[in-house]
């Protein structure tokens, strides 16, 4: 039996080919978001007084290949008047080994003006966290892949 030669680089195109769609997720996550503050401060342009302007807060950020996809929710304290007022995140919790926070979760948050644009950004949101999820796995499995390759 003839033994076939080993391409280590196509380990690391595949690897490559891989990152670009993990850079392609984040660039599409950043604009869904990006959407998501526009609409809210369009809105509380349109609103007066603290009681409407939202009190949850969407963030888009990506390290190497990892993508996170969070919200939390903003409490205030204090008076503006006094300058003392200072505000306290809270991150919300996901469900474990879910891709998607619950929406009751993140409705109770916001305000009823933002919900329906909550719920849309979400379910983008959760799409690709899925994918991102399962393009990181591949890249390590390819990785532990090219590491055996390089035993052989």
């Amino acid at each position: 039996m003839t033994e076939v030669p080993l391409e280590p680089s196509c380990h690391d195109e595949a690897i490559a080919v891989l990152e670009r769609r993990i850079d392609a997720l984040h660039a599409s996550a950043h604009s869904i978001v990006d959407r998501h503050w526009t609409f809210v401060y369009s809105m509380e342009q349109k609103l007066t007084g603290w009681e409407h302007k939202s009190t949850l807060q969407v963030r888009c950020m990506q390290e190497g290949n990892s993508i996170r996809l969070d919200w939390c929710g903003i409490k205030w304290y204090g008076s503006k008047a006094n300058g003392d007022r200072k505000s306290i995140r809270t991150h919300v919790t996901r469900p474990k080994g879910a891709y998607g926070y619950t929406l009751s979760k993140l409705k109770a948050l916001a305000q009823d003006w933002e919900a329906d644009m909550v719920e849309e950004t979400e379910s983008q949101l959760t799409k690709i966290r899925r994918e991102a999820s399962h393009v990181v796995k591949a890249i390590i499995c390819i990785r532990h892949a090219r590491s055996m390759a390089d035993r052989v």
